[in-house]
């Protein structure tokens, strides 16, 4: 008697073409704090990506924004040092999309936002991207109008596939001012 076989699923193709942060481990073990963190990362960077030569917005205003709603989401520090530490580990070449994640992470380290054992995930760095923790220092002497104006800039971005719903929700309440950092436990 000849076997019959079952369809096999495949797994689900990247609806955005390119690589993501977005990771299943890390969604089965952190779960809608990790995917909402995760895609709004993804969606960001997305936005960035439209135009990444504009002169219309500030150096790094990507990373902000990314650090500014990591801040107000206060994931734990277990997550961030999950999803930074995954990043880094991958080979070397263009970051995938949410990649800014890492830059952010290390700039609220830096900045005592975050828990300082999370500086032990960036001793692989060759140096330290002072331009960037310069420009970010600056933006956040404006915040949260710096982080309003950006977020009406993602909301009004001509995304295809669009914002997902939950980083749309949360660039709507930082545009209300409902959403200010706090530090990550």
């Amino acid at each position: 008697m000849k076997r019959k076989s079952l369809p096999v699923a495949k797994p689900p193709q990247n609806g955005l073409g390119q690589p993501t942060i977005m990771n299943r481990e890390l969604a089965a073990a952190h779960g809608v704090a990790y995917v909402h963190l995760a895609v709004f990362c993804i969606d960001v960077d997305r936005v960035y990506w439209l135009d990444p030569e504009s002169t219309s917005l500030p150096f790094a205003w990507e990373v902000f924004l990314t650090e500014y709603y990591l801040l107000h989401a206060q994931p734990s520090a277990e997550l961030v040092a999950a999803v930074v530490a995954e990043l880094l580990e991958e080979a070397p070449g263009e970051p995938p999309l949410g990649g800014q994640i890492a830059f952010a992470a290390y700039a609220a380290a830096e900045r005592g936002a975050l828990p300082p054992e999370l500086k032990r995930l960036f001793t692989g760095w060759k140096r330290a991207p002072d331009d960037l923790l310069a420009q970010l220092a600056e933006l956040h002497a404006h915040a949260p109008d710096t982080a309003k104006q950006l977020a009406t800039h993602c909301l009004q971005a001509q995304l295809n596939p669009p914002l997902a719903p939950p980083t749309r929700e949360a660039l709507e309440r930082i545009t209300r001012g409902e959403l200010a950092p706090s530090p990550v436990a």
